[in-house]
């Protein structure tokens, strides 16, 4: 029976010891991009119908649609922009709201149209 008390413990110790394969993966970083955002605003639909920004992560992609919002940035039309962008992820969002978080850093160009 003794030699089965330090083998208990000495199991109950490895098993407490070890993570979860959840703690072992490094946590999301925030990421910094670069968007740009059409000189017109279309009408779409996510909760509701809405009025929808053009962006693009290189000027050789389409132009696609971003109803999320970039904190910070306060959208003119008429104008052309290149931003730099800081994209957070979002643990837990509402199931209507995105899983990331768009915040301005700068604006890198404002070209009127």
């Amino acid at each position: 029976m003794r030699r089965l008390l330090p083998l208990g413990a000495m199991l109950a110790v490895g098993v407490l010891g070890c993570g979860s394969p959840a703690e072992e993966q490094p946590a999301a970083r925030d990421e910094t991009v670069r968007m740009f955002v059409a000189p017109e605003q279309v009408d779409c639909v996510g909760v509701a119908p809405m009025r929808c920004l053009q962006i693009r992560y290189s000027p050789d992609e389409r132009w696609q649609l971003f109803s999320e919002g970039i904190a910070g940035f306060t959208y003119e039309p008429g104008y052309d922009y290149e931003l730099t962008v800081r994209v957070t992820p979002v643990d837990d969002p509402p199931a209507d709201h995105s899983s990331r978080r768009y915040d301005l850093v700068r604006v890198d160009a404002k070209t009127p149209v």
